[in-house]
Order: structure tokens, then sequence, then C-alpha cells
């Protein structure tokens, strides 16, 4: 039991650092009806569609077939690198940097190794989360904190994606010099293992009509849910849709779903809300914030993550661009600096062999070297 106990921990760091943080800061404000309006109903809902519709087509196959199919496009480790990056850095922009990750991380996973390229899977999925968190800031549906910001800034989008244009191109520049430290060998290793890779059967276990059946609803459901991100079907009936659909077509996959994320978000949520309400700490953030938005908005970012951090600092700030930037590029950094880096990490914890510590180390590095590079860009932009 106390072993079980143990690997619990280990594998679920985040969640216990988040639950006693939210259980800390409860002693400074009392639980009270007012902590239901610190939850965002709709990240949950929309990551828990997102969550089961991806593990409903993992288990179709749908992955398997999309991994065979890039894999005869490319012939390198580096190339397929490459492509996985620039795919989170892309999609991140249109379907937000949570979802990017949902879709592409336990893709890359599998594929990589189903390839017999475990080795490499850590570094790529690091540069995923870089590239989907630094894609999402061109534009106003990229991330939550941008559409926040943006429905306050009273400019359009082309003056919002005009801001953050330079550092995404900088961004895109770091991330092919970072891909090109990926080795440049043969994806397979001997000509056996592509035969093998090629060969293997699909995950689904089921015949074959009615594999095709299930794969057609969960695309379909897939749909839903960039309508969804798009505001085009609120987020709750999203959550609905998909629970009733799965639950009639393949009521396992229900079970397959990390509700444990689900409740590092609920804690994260009520740790920043409760931080708005202790008058201390809005006191010294009237003091701290104005005039410098852009290093508080990176610094609060590593504590409390660049969502939370924005809705706390918004109400003391004068400058909205620079917080936009700060938060933004705040969004590297620390594991928890980005909510999206939470579901890297998960996922790939999550997959057999994982190894936690090391991709910490790595995650830690490659987000500073990141930061570093765009906080020196940011400097010479204002210099220019």
């Amino acid at each position: 039991m106390g072993n079980k106990i143990i690997a619990f921990l280990k594998k679920e760091i985040v969640f216990v650092i988040s639950f006693i943080l939210a259980a800390a800061s409860c002693f400074f404000v009392k639980p009270n009806p007012g902590y239901i309006k610190y939850i965002d109903v709709k990240v949950l809902c929309l990551l828990f569609a997102f969550m089961t519709v991806v593990a409903g087509l993992r288990y179709c196959g749908v992955f398997d077939k999309c991994a065979k199919f890039l894999c005869k496009l490319t012939s390198s480790v580096r190339t397929l690198g490459i492509a996985l990056v620039f795919m989170c850095f892309i999609f991140s922009m249109l379907i937000t940097n949570d979802v990017a990750l949902l879709t592409f991380v336990p893709f890359t996973i599998m594929l990589l190794a189903s390839c017999g390229q475990e080795k490499h899977i850590i570094y790529i999925v690091v540069l995923q989360t870089i590239a989907a968190n630094l894609g999402s800031m061109l534009t106003p549906m990229g991330n939550p904190q941008n559409l926040f910001l943006y429905s306050k800034m009273g400019i359009n989008a082309l003056q919002f994606c005009q801001i953050l244009l330079p550092y995404t191109i900088v961004s895109a520049v770091v991330l092919v010099i970072c891909s090109l430290f990926i080795p440049r060998k043969n994806l397979f290793e001997t000509e056996e293992s592509k035969k093998e890779f090629f060969n293997k059967p699909a995950e689904a276990e089921e015949k074959k009509g009615l594999n095709i059946f299930r794969t057609v609803v969960y695309l379909v459901l897939f749909v839903l849910c960039i309508l969804s991100v798009l505001k085009i079907i609120p987020a709750w009936i999203l959550a609905i849709v998909v629970a009733v659909c799965v639950a009639a077509v393949q009521f396992k996959i229900l079970f397959k779903v990390d509700y444990i994320l689900l409740l590092t978000f609920v804690c994260f949520f009520i740790f920043s809300g409760n931080m708005q309400n202790i008058d201390f700490v809005k006191n010294q953030l009237q003091n701290v914030v104005e005039g410098r938005e852009f290093l508080c908005g990176i610094l609060s970012s590593q504590i409390i993550s660049n969502v939370p951090a924005t809705l706390l600092l918004y109400e003391f700030s004068k400058n909205t661009k620079e917080l936009l930037l700060g938060v933004d590029l705040g969004g590297l950094g620390t594991l928890i600096a980005s909510l999206a880096s939470l579901i890297s990490y998960k996922l790939y914890a999550g997959s057999e062999n994982a190894n936690g510590t090391k991709f910490i180390a790595v995650f830690t590095l490659m987000n500073l070297i990141f930061i570093v590079v765009l906080v020196a860009a940011k400097l010479i932009f204002c210099c220019l």
C-alpha cells in the first residue's frame, strides 16, 4: 500500500503540488460559494472532451495509420521531429496550445516508440510543448490569456497579431535551430524493424466494420471540439454530447480519461482565485505591477501559470500590451508557467518507461534558452 502511494506521488507530483497550494490558500480565504467562480468550466469541459475523443481515436487505430503515412514521407528522425514540432506550432494558432498538445503529443510518443526511437521522445515532446506555447501567442484564439486580453484591448485581430508577429518569427527560427540537434539518422534502425512497423496491426481489436463506425463517430466529435474552441458550440454542451456518444459506442473509453489532470486544473484555479482575494497580495500587486507589466507577467507566470497571472495582474495594469507580452513569454520557464505544459508532462509521464525527472530537466533547460532569447529580442525591438 505504501509503495503504491509513493508511486502515485511520484507520477502525479504536479497534482500534489497544486493540491498543496490550493489547500494552503484556503487558510487565508475560507471556502465559500464564491469558489465556484474561480473554476473555468469551459476549459475543463474542453479538456475532458478532447482527452476522451483523442483516447477513442487512438484505440481505433487512427494514430497508427497516420504514423505509417507520415513515416512513408520522412526518412530520418530529424525530418520527422521537425514535422511533429511545427505541427504543434502552426495548429496551436488555430486550435489553442492545449488542444494542439492533446492531439499531437500522444501521437508523437506512440510514433517514436513504434519506430524504436524512444530515446528521442523527451527532446521532441519538449520542443512540441514550447512550439505550442509560442505558436499560440500569435492569434487571439491561440490561448486563454490572449482571448481575455484581446477582449479588453479594443483593437482588431490584425493589429493584435502584429504585436506578437516579431516574437513568433524569432520563435520559429530558434525552433528550427533546436530541431537541428535531433540526429539525422534513419528513422528505422534496421530493415526488419521497418517491415515490422508497417506490418504491425492497428491497436483496435474490434471487427473492421464496427471500428470504422466508431472512428467516424470520434472524427465527428473531434470536429465538434474544434467548433467549440471557435465558440460556435458551448463547451458544456460539447462535454455532454461527447460523454453520451462515447458511452453509447464505447463506454470503456471514458475510463481512459486523465481525470487527475482535470483535478490539477481545478486546484490551480482555486489557488489563483484565492490569491486575488487576499488583501495583502492585492496591495502588494498594486504597488509593484504598474510600469512593470512585462516583468511581472513573466515572473508571476512561473508561480501560478500565465492564465491565472493574466487575470490577477490585469486589474493593476496600465499597459495591456506589455502585460500581453509578459504573460505570453511567461508561458516559458517552469512546468507550471503554462498549464498547457502540464498536459505534455502528464501525457509523457503516463507512457511506458517514462522518466519524469529527465523530462523536467530537459524541459527547464530548453525553456530557459527560449525565454532568454525572446527577452533579448524584446530589448532589441524596443531599441529599434
